[in-house]
């Protein structure tokens, strides 16, 4: 494996604060199962991870030893490729449970009475109940709130990847924006981005794309349906850059605004950078959420989600998610957005997201690309 990829893998993971977070926890070892963890922690993003979720492939993460890996046969030569780690070891897929791989190999490593962090929001109630089988002196600790508190502080290498990433949406919302006129379907515009992003390095991507009454649906499928002059055109798109998510939403015009819908988006834009002003180290993720809404109200709007934003990295919606219950602080080094949306008298729906770094000295917006002061005009005919 190229020396300086395997460093570069390696400055990706929080390890003093995952470290810390196991000795927290009172955890010899992790275990990560998920397409997001084990990407975390091996540099690996395995594709069957995600569409054959079965087919298990396991981060062996211990507090004091070296790291290993338990992958299906077929995942071996990526795994080898692409990961830091250089003890894997491997399971006949049909044929060897993965689990019994893990277990021996744990057994033989001297874990077999560990305290092994899994992750119950990820593993299936019966890969837990077969790890403590295999496992009967060992005791299985949920270690969610270990990856949660780890990823939410990004080191300056994933900084770094999600700028990127958010750039490249950026500029790719603007060139489709830029080549838009009233008539196009709404599926014509969503392929249009859709290229876009994927030929400035994403490697696969999601989108919601909708115009007038279609934007009020949470999450709608592009249609047939055209673009007509004095309606509202919202995306909500992102893509995965080197393993991270991109997601960027903005709100156009078919044509000229008229004197609401400016005076809509301009409120909107107003709360949402009051909100992200706010977004200071020490500040409760509930509270941010109740700026949010506040500056929202003040402002003659109300908001229609129940949370105002979340983290990004590996996940698209990582923790802290910011919603009225989530009392935890915010840190430097959490890159979050804030994505409030509001319906103006059609019942048409704006929606603004942007992501930025909580710092010591105050946030850095990161989506700088597109000038977002006054609403974009998509071009008649």
């Amino acid at each position: 494996m190229n020396r300086t990829k395997n460093l570069q893998t390696v400055s990706q993971i929080n390890m003093n604060t995952l470290k810390r977070s196991m000795d927290t926890h009172g955890l010899d070892l992790l275990l990560a199962v998920s397409p997001e963890n084990f990407f975390y922690l091996t540099g690996t993003l395995l594709l069957s991870q995600t569409i054959i979720p079965e087919r298990l492939c396991i981060a062996i993460f211990p507090q004091k030893e070296p790291p290993a890996a338990v992958v299906c046969y077929l995942e071996e030569p990526q795994t080898r490729q692409d990961s830091w780690i250089t003890d894997i070891h491997t399971y006949l897929e049909y044929k060897e449970s993965p689990l019994q791989t893990l277990a021996d190999l744990l057994k033989k490593k001297g874990f077999g009475t560990a305290r092994i962090g899994i992750e119950l929001n990820f593993l299936a109630a019966r890969y837990v109940q077969e790890l403590a089988v295999l496992l009967p002196e060992a005791t299985l600790v949920r270690a969610d709130p270990v990856f949660e508190a780890t990823r939410a502080i990004k080191t300056s290498t994933e900084i770094q990847i999600l700028s990127e990433a958010a750039l490249h949406t950026e500029m790719a919302i603007v060139e489709a924006f830029q080549a838009a006129k009233s008539g196009h379907s709404e599926k014509m515009v969503a392929n249009n981005l859709s290229i876009r992003v994927l030929n400035k390095g994403a490697t696969s991507h999601w989108i919601t794309l909708a115009t007038g009454s279609n934007t009020a649906i949470n999450h709608p499928h592009p249609s047939s349906k055209p673009l007509i002059e004095g309606e509202i055109l919202r995306v909500d798109v992102g893509g995965v850059f080197q393993g991270y998510q991109s997601d960027v939403a903005r709100t156009a015009t078919v044509g000229v605004a008229n004197k609401e819908q400016r005076s809509v988006y301009q409120r909107l834009r107003e709360a949402q950078r009051e909100t992200i002003t706010a977004a200071r180290p020490g500040v409760r993720a509930c509270d941010l959420y109740l700026e949010c809404k506040t500056a929202l109200a003040r402002r003659g709007l109300s908001m229609t989600s129940q949370a105002a934003g979340h983290g990004l990295g590996i996940g698209l919606h990582e923790f802290p998610i910011l919603h009225a219950q989530e009392k935890s602080l915010l840190k430097p080094g959490m890159v979050l957005n804030i994505e409030p949306a509001v319906v103006d008298s059609q019942g048409f729906l704006y929606h603004l997201e942007d992501l930025f770094l909580v710092t010591e000295e105050g946030p850095r917006i990161l989506t700088t690309f597109m000038d977002t002061e006054d609403l974009f005009s998509i071009p008649s005919k």
